[in-house]
């Protein structure tokens, strides 16, 4: 248990790569009876059984599942009174990637990471908000204004990428509360894709 634990402390430090963590996760059977032994777990928290069946559940390569995988074993370790470092590095990225999206957005981070940081070269902090800012717009495109969403950005994304947004309409009488159909087109295949939000 000893040399699980050191992986734990290790992933929640920052000092073992997420994927190398998962690995271990998944081979090691020792994670199962440390991470379910937890008596002082009450009803409520968010991982539910238990940290061992929460972090299954995770994407270790969604940047925002990786930091759920931190807080959970965060919150394991200060429920049983063990000593740990928790780096800021997950959260600090988490954070910037929100930071340097518009509202009309909402882009995951995962995506952010594999599709658009490779050609920001060797940009770090507010150099790379104000890159990933510029960078956007550019890849989310707009035939006029973005998309005014009366939900959450639901922006579609395909295998050639975002598709460019042609407008939206407001919809009154069709829906019980108030709706908008947001028309988007994909350049590549010609054809287009709608997104309906209804308040």
């Amino acid at each position: 248990m000893d040399e699980v634990l050191t992986f734990i402390l290790a992933f929640v430090a920052g000092d073992m790569h997420p994927a190398a963590f998962r690995d271990r996760l998944y081979e090691d059977d020792r994670f199962e009876p440390l991470l379910c032994n937890d008596p002082h777990l009450r009803p409520g928290n968010y991982v539910n059984g238990s940290a061992f069946h929460f972090l299954l559940a995770l994407d270790f390569d969604d940047p925002g599942d990786v930091l759920n995988a931190q807080g959970a074993l965060a919150d394991f370790m200060d429920r049983n009174g063990i000593t740990y470092s928790r780096t800021t590095r997950y959260q600090d990225f988490y954070d910037m990637v929100l930071e340097a999206q518009p509202r009309w957005l909402g882009v995951d981070a995962k995506w952010i990471r594999d599709n658009i940081l490779c050609e920001a070269g060797n940009r770090q902090g507010q150099e790379l908000v104000q890159w990933l800012r510029q960078e956007l717009p550019k890849r989310f495109r707009s035939v006029a204004e973005p998309p005014c969403w009366i939900q959450s950005p639901e922006w579609p994304i395909n295998e050639n990428g975002p598709l460019i947004f042609l407008g939206e309409l407001e919809v009154r009488e069709y829906f019980h509360d108030v709706a908008a159909v947001y028309v988007f087109h994909d350049p590549v295949s010609g054809k287009c894709e709608t997104v309906i939000q209804v308040n």
